[in-house]
């Protein structure tokens, strides 16, 4: 059980003290006041009025005297238990000339006189606990001398009325000490909640401070883990391509088959591990516009129906007409992982994509599953990085954990939120809301870079790591292509004779120091005019994600599938506009 720390005294009294001190600045006040009235009542209805007045206007000087004090000391000393000492000074000043007042006239003044006087001592006594009670001494300094004397002044006046008063001012006294220490106590315990509040702050600061260090520290290790894996494995990928285009027997290309099955799993591991690191680095943005959801969803069920019908499950999709506003590559992405999702934990039954109106304004897009669903207590989890909630022994065929904590944080950037419903034991929905378009849409036509001949084309590979430079250098020959490569921008251009380059393909950490966009721009100044080109890379750090991407340069990460690859040169040689990676 955690402890609160209890505040040290020195910080209680400086609080309290800070308390008293302001209130006094008013308790002053009412003193300077009643001193005044007293003053005017005693000239008009008081004999030997001179020497009271005498009286008041003492008690006005001394409470004046004290604001002044007190408000030219904007601190106190070093000695909270000093300060304390200069308070109940200022305090007493004040509250003795009032005290001889009820001393010296308490005795000879007559019954009305005597009962005003009274009445304005209890009243001054009763603010008093309101004013100083944040510092118990001084109530007892400003309210016990009046009180006390006018007690025994009033038991000493001859008439038995004032026996019975002087008992009354006695019992007044006992009740406003404990509604005083009672308050004092109040306002004791409220600084200590203030002091434990400032300490479980600055806990909870540190520890946010910590988990903001842990997870710079996670970033900073995904992305060099995941840069040195890359650079072999988009190499891999590389020359099992090639090789797959090469005559192979039956055997030979089982083997490649499972190599490439391999190599796309490892694939799929980094793509989610960079995407997470493209969430962090911010580097994901929204391009919004108007879009067909039918058009996505048929694209999607082309794509993924098959791997359902392969685990024999059911795969619909409910049509509709509706247009949305938003990224289509973005939603795209969402759907892809919220399907792949409930594919992977229906075991039997199916699966229903569909979108409903909400309003005239928002589409909710909805993954329907009779999946194993999901307790209630950990919907929370599931949109949590590496978090799996059927899968102990971690299967890589079950995904990493990734998927949802992708979507989760795409969906944000284009001003959406996924919520989950589930039933343990019979499904779970996934929702996900969407601006609603009346805008005319546009559909893309499809383009099948797959087909694109690349007979004539110069590319130039720059990478220091010659695996992958020997691996392009081959894939690029077997598309037809005339490659020149080299490790840096300096040995490309001790190649060229003159020759036009199409493309460049050049990766981002280069020997020395140099980078990709520095090896690109020597190139084109060498070349005097602006060649397209591709940074592949395999870093993965926010920053570094963020720099290459502010070049005019595409932004490619290893290991790059050569389909995709194939689809991006293919766009670039035939000077289409640049197309958006996911």
């Amino acid at each position: 059980m955690f402890l609160l720390p209890k505040p040290p005294s020195d910080v209680i009294l400086s609080q309290e003290l800070k308390l008293a001190g302001r209130n006094y600045l008013l308790g002053t006040i009412l003193y300077t006041v009643t001193c005044g009235l007293g003053a005017y009542w005693s000239s008009t209805s008081i004999e030997n009025s001179n020497a009271m007045t005498l009286v008041f206007v003492l008690t006005f000087l001394a409470s004046v005297c004290c604001i002044i004090f007190w408000r030219g000391r904007h601190t106190f000393g070093s000695s909270p238990r000093a300060d304390m000492i200069k308070l109940l000074m200022l305090v007493a000043t004040p509250s003795l000339c009032y005290t001889f007042l009820i001393y010296y006239y308490t005795p000879v003044l007559s019954y009305e006189s005597v009962m005003t006087l009274t009445a304005m001592t209890l009243g001054l006594a009763a603010g008093c606990v309101t004013l100083t009670s944040p510092l118990l001494p001084a109530f007892y300094v400003m309210a016990y001398p009046s009180l006390m004397v006018l007690v025994v002044s009033l038991y000493h006046r001859p008439e038995n009325i004032f026996l019975g008063l002087a008992i009354g001012c006695f019992g007044m006294t006992l009740g406003l000490t404990w509604f005083a220490i009672t308050m004092a106590n109040t306002i004791r315990r409220s600084i200590e909640i203030a002091y434990q509040n400032d300490v479980l702050a600055n806990k909870l600061r540190a520890a946010l401070n910590q988990t903001d260090e842990a997870n710079r520290a996670k970033s900073v290790f995904l992305a060099s883990a995941s840069h040195d894996l890359r650079q072999p494995l988009h190499a891999l990928g590389l020359l099992s391509e090639t090789l797959g285009g090469t005559k192979l027997d039956e055997q030979q290309q089982d083997i490649q088959s499972h190599i490439m099955s391999a190599v796309d799993s490892t694939r799929s591991m980094l793509d989610s591990l960079l995407n997470i690191s493209k969430l962090d680095a911010g580097a994901i943005m929204a391009s919004p516009k108007p879009f067909l959801v039918q058009s996505m969803f048929g694209k999607l069920e082309d794509e993924l129906a098959p791997i359902a019908d392969e685990n024999h499950l059911i795969y619909r999709t409910r049509e509709t007409i509706s247009a949305a506003y938003s990224d289509p590559m973005i939603v795209e992405l969402i759907l892809r992982n919220l399907i792949a999702n409930a594919i992977r934990y229906t075991k039997s039954g199916g699966l229903l994509v569909g979108c409903r109106a909400r309003g005239d304004k928002r589409l909710s897009i909805e993954v329907w599953d009779t999946g194993i669903g999901i307790p209630e207590d950990k919907t929370e989890e599931l949109f949590r990085e590496f978090q799996q909630l059927d899968n102990p022994e971690r299967d890589s065929q079950k995904g990493f954990g990734l998927g949802l904590a992708i979507a989760q944080g795409l969906a944000k950037t284009i001003d959406s939120e996924i919520t989950v419903h589930s039933v343990l034991g019979k499904g779970s929905v996934f929702r996900f809301e969407l601006l609603r378009s009346t805008a005319p849409v546009i559909e893309d036509l499809p383009h099948d870079s797959d087909a694109k001949n690349f007979e004539g084309s110069t590319i130039v590979v720059i990478d220091d790591d010659s695996r992958v430079q020997i691996a392009m250098h081959k894939l690029m020959e077997s598309w037809g292509c005339t490659c020149i490569s080299g490790e840096s921008d300096d040995e490309i251009i001790a190649q060229l004779n003159g020759e036009t380059i199409d493309l460049m393909i050049v990766d981002y950490r280069l020997r020395e120091g140099r980078t990709g966009r520095e090896a690109i721009q020597a190139l084109r100044e060498h070349l005097e005019h602006h060649v397209p080109a591709i940074i592949i890379t395999g870093d993965t750090a926010a920053d570094r994600i963020a720099e290459a991407q502010s070049s005019d340069a595409l932004l490619l990460h290893k290991p790059a599938s050569t389909s995709q690859l194939r689809r991006i040169m293919s766009s670039m040689l035939d000077d289409s506009e640049y197309a958006r990676l996911d």
